[in-house]
């Protein structure tokens, strides 16, 4: 094969490593392609990382993956040692040190999800991460949540192992937010998502530190925490002001209840007082009698009937009838 740079893509070499596992060539043939990726990995995709397993432990051929990160990292101390030009490999471009930590932590979220792959397998892989390419830690902390979704069954200690991994500090916003609830997390790394979030918060609101003052950091990571602070602050100033608008409409309230207890108790005086109640003419006055003009005017004509006081009082008719009863039944 040619030994000049991108003469051969990354795609097909995976190709051909894929197919020298699977007809079991030679070890040489195979850490030869193994270094041949490695020095083109910032050009690779997911798909080209995803060998098949053929020894049925795990899905996918795991120490093939790690044997190319690690000829990647020497190649990385190398180009800083200085480039050899009679060297036949050539060493990836510093920028792709961040394309190379991507790729990891998409094929490290990939086969998470495999419950045959053990947690030393995994801690391996995610020890081999480019440090220049941790700005972030949001894709991290995707493949962490991923491999403790599929094994549930794990110890606090392997869980804390695993997600030692990870930098809480260097989370973004969504991702603080996502682990500050997520039961699946040690209650460790919790408290540190909450300490670090609120502490972010506190200097940036305080002015006392800047946005990327926790650790020393790249401008990337300087831009993503500005980029993810400033809707805070918008947020936080937007909610002062519905805090004093809620102030002033609690203010008009209680002053138009006191203007309407003061209007009841007027109204109340006035009525009960007692010019009222002297304006009134028969205020003072006993009511009158309405049948009063009836009642002389019968005694009147009781006094003209043509029957004497004296004479025989004549007896009702439902008298009657009780005296006949009376003397019916009587033995005499």
């Amino acid at each position: 094969m040619p030994r000049e740079k991108n003469a051969i893509s990354v795609g097909f070499l995976s190709i051909w490593l894929k197919a020298a596992i699977y007809l079991e060539t030679t070890v040489a043939c195979r850490f030869d392609l193994e270094r041949r990726i490695a020095m083109q990995l910032g050009q690779a995709v997911l798909d080209d990382l995803l060998i098949p397993s053929y020894s049925g432990e795990t899905s996918f051929d795991v120490d093939t993956v790690q044997r190319i990160m690690m000829n990647y990292l020497e190649s990385e101390l190398e180009n800083h040692s200085g480039y050899n030009e009679q060297d036949e490999y050539f060493s990836s471009p510093q920028r792709d040190v961040i394309k190379v930590g991507r790729l990891l932590e998409s094929y490290l979220a990939e086969i998470a999800t495999d419950r045959n792959l053990s947690v030393s397998k995994f801690i391996c892989l995610a020890e081999l991460m480019p440090e220049k390419s941790r700005t972030i830690e949001d894709g991290m902390y995707r493949a962490i949540d991923i491999y403790l979704k599929a094994h549930p069954f794990l110890s606090d200690a392997d869980r804390k192992k695993v997600c030692s991994m990870m930098d809480c500090q260097k989370l973004s916003r969504e991702a603080r937010a996502h682990a500050a609830q997520n039961s699946r997390l040690p209650a460790q790394n919790v408290a540190q998502v909450l300490y670090y979030d609120q502490q972010r918060l506190r200097d940036f609101m305080d002015g006392t530190g800047s946005v990327g003052s926790d650790s020393p950091s790249t401008p990337d990571k300087r831009n993503v925490y500005s980029s993810e602070l400033y809707p805070a602050s918008n947020e936080v100033s937007k909610l002062r002001r519905e805090n004093e608008e809620l102030k002033l409409e609690i203010t008009k309230l209680k002053t138009k209840i006191k203007e309407i207890e003061k209007c009841t108790v007027e109204y109340g005086v006035s009525t009960n007082s007692p010019l009222l109640n002297s304006s009134s003419p028969s205020a003072d006055k006993p009511p009158l009698h309405r049948k009063s003009f009836l009642n002389s005017v019968s005694r009147k004509l009781g006094r003209l009937s043509p029957f004497s006081r004296n004479g025989p009082i004549l007896t009702p008719a439902k008298d009657r009838i009780k005296l006949d009863k009376v003397r019916r039944y009587s033995i005499s």
